[in-house]
């Protein structure tokens, strides 16, 4: 609870109650749940298991992965990013309705976990890993998976990296497929021009044994929020930078085509149609959408996650931690605060969605939340309360299972994965 902030935020508002500041008096933004919420709220009572749960609209989601494989083409790959849709039976369903059996893998315990269920997949690494990483990966990887290692693109950003990796290979008697990063204006590693890979593709083209190139990754988040079109400077500029280093390739004999030419993310992959130059494009969040991408490119898509918190409690007045002087006044000034309610749970990343106008909640607590409404508001406890998560990487992975929900029923319930495992033990 951080009473300080609550206190000094109080008396700061009451400040501004008087004299002029009547005049940006709030209004009463509160209203109950739509139909929506309202059915959500209902069969969450009904059948929900008394605890925070998230919740997955698989309609709406379906609705969301067809958007973005129409975007990405039949003449490309759709890689879905696992750390966004952290859940084998997710992924499962996702790769099923996409046609698509290309991963992007940010962590070795998830890495050993989509080896085992999807061993025929294609995973390739989102970022470059330490070595001990992917020496737990092959030491925690069964047997019967072995042959998964070989479908595995490890990330490389430096030639130090590649030797490291090498000396692994050697060690492990295995060949390991590497895809370079390559920095296309976001500046945060990989290689920062063609040069720059010459001394890399002369390694790996010393060592057929070990090491064979897989592709190229080159991520361009900077692009997001420009609204850009495929002919934006930025784009333009983006583009160019990658073209540089698939020439640089193609003039040391080596093929683009047989590669992969991995780019894009859920904010940025809708500008690439029409364009040619990546064959590989990834998205994740956009499959759920997130408050952090309510973007451009992703503006026909519907949110598909929420988190439902159960009403524990609830008082007809505004109650601040040590009864301060200007509790009452707080209520008066702003109607959005005359109702005072307690969540199981809180403090996710997450906003609240429903019921509408909800402030800013007075304090947080991971325990009992407090949120305020005002009287046109009328949650009962036992009723929900609904958030939506500002991203899905993080906040699935708090929760045991996936409440999968489908034309108004709940229809399954997806476990997430495991941050830890035995590799790690």
């Amino acid at each position: 609870m951080k009473r300080r902030g609550l206190l000094l935020g109080g008396a700061g508002a009451l400040a501004a109650a008087g004299g002029a500041a009547w005049l940006w008096k709030p209004e009463d933004r509160g209203a109950p749940h739509d139909a929506y919420f309202a059915a959500l709220n209902d069969l969450l009572k009904r059948e929900g298991p008394g605890r925070p749960v998230m919740v997955l609209d698989l309609d709406r989601m379906n609705a969301n992965v067809d958007r973005l494989a129409a975007a990405v083409g039949p003449d490309r790959t759709y890689r879905v990013v696992v750390k966004s849709l952290p859940s084998l039976p997710l992924l499962r369903h996702v790769m099923a309705r996409a046609r698509t059996d290309a991963l992007m893998v940010f962590h070795q315990p998830f890495l050993n976990a989509v080896s085992a269920a999807f061993p025929h997949s294609d995973a390739l690494l989102g970022k470059p890993m330490p070595v001990a990483a992917a020496r737990s990966y092959f030491a925690a990887l069964p047997a019967e998976n072995a042959a998964a290692a070989g479908n595995v693109q490890w990330l490389i950003d430096t030639r130090s990296r590649l030797e490291a990796y090498q000396a692994l290979a050697r060690g492990l008697g295995v060949r390991l497929r590497v895809n370079l990063e390559i920095d296309v204006g976001l500046h945060r590693g990989g290689f920062p021009g063609p040069a720059a890979i010459e001394p890399v593709l002369d390694v790996i083209a010393a060592d057929p044994a070990h090491l064979t190139l897989s592709g190229l990754m080159g991520y361009e988040p900077h692009l997001t929020g420009l609204g850009a079109s495929l002919e934006h400077p930025a784009v333009q500029d983006v583009l160019a930078r990658y073209r540089g280093f698939v020439e640089r390739i193609r003039a040391r004999g080596i093929d683009p085509a047989g590669l992969t030419l991995n780019g894009a993310g859920s904010h940025t992959l809708g500008i690439y149609r029409g364009d040619a130059t990546m064959n590989d494009l990834s998205a994740g969040s956009g499959v759920v959408k997130p408050t952090d991408f309510d973007t451009h490119h992703l503006a026909a898509h519907e949110p598909a996650v929420f988190i439902g918190a159960p009403v524990l409690k609830r008082y007809d007045a505004l109650r601040v931690p040590g009864d301060p002087w200007f509790a009452d006044a707080l209520a008066w000034w702003d109607p959005n605060l005359r109702r005072l309610h307690f969540i199981y749970g809180g403090y996710w990343k997450a906003r609240y969605v429903s019921p509408r106008g909800i402030p800013e909640p007075l304090y947080h607590s991971t325990n009992q939340e407090p949120f305020t409404t005002s009287t046109s508001v009328d949650l009962a406890v036992g009723d929900y309360a609904f958030l939506r998560p500002t991203q899905s990487e993080r906040v699935m992975l708090q929760f045991g299972d996936l409440l999968v929900v489908r034309d108004g029923k709940i229809v399954d319930r997806w476990d997430v994965l495991q941050e830890g495992g035995p590799a790690e033990a």
